[in-house]
């Protein structure tokens, strides 16, 4: 079974060490995000990116902010009251069974998740089923290799992993690219 992220731990999603190295507005202008997009945020834990998101999108965008924790979920709730944003909307998802709200997406974004998910291909057919063709898929995780951060080495998935992952789920190849010292950005498009 793969490891879980723990809700105890979130203090660990959104602290000055993450910001400095993984810039949330940085990393989503690489993942390709604009103004007016409708993304897709699966594994939002307490919306490090679906905040930066929500205003980087504008008035005339949205963001679907899913997790498997309810934890998670009220803090980002929690958040976007406090700061009056209104374009977020949260869903709860079970562990195992991912289930995506309908909306027409224009760009759909996996950080730090799959190497978590037991049933990957699964996971990312579920995906590829909310999504329409032509749509991008951002996807960062974490090198295969020892680094400052991230799960132990046997958690995580090499390049040739992903792309394999990716193309069976209906996507194209996707393009990697360095994102950080403990990271690498995939990017694919919905065939």
């Amino acid at each position: 079974m793969a490891h879980i992220f723990d809700p105890e731990d979130r203090h660990k999603l959104d602290n000055p060490q993450r910001r400095e190295v993984m810039p949330p507005e940085e990393t989503l202008v690489k993942a390709g995000i604009k103004p007016g997009d409708i993304i897709l945020d699966v594994g939002c834990g307490m919306g490090y990116f679906a905040l930066p998101a929500s205003r980087m999108v504008g008035p005339k965008g949205m963001v679907y902010a899913v997790d498997a924790s309810g934890v998670m979920l009220a803090e980002l709730r929690s958040k976007t009251a406090s700061t009056g944003i209104f374009n977020i909307q949260t869903f709860q998802t079970r562990i195992g069974k991912l289930e995506l709200p309908a909306a027409d997406y224009t760009l759909a974004l996996l950080v730090n998740v799959l190497h978590e998910v037991d049933d990957k291909n699964a996971f990312l057919a579920a995906i590829a089923a909310a999504l329409k063709p032509g749509v991008k898929f951002s996807v960062i995780e974490w090198k295969k290799a020892q680094t400052p951060a991230g799960p132990p080495v046997k958690e995580r998935l090499s390049e040739d992993q992903l792309q394999v992952l990716l193309k069976k789920a209906g996507f194209t190849e996707p393009q990697a690219q360095e994102l950080t010292p403990s990271s690498v950005l995939y990017t694919c498009v919905k065939k």
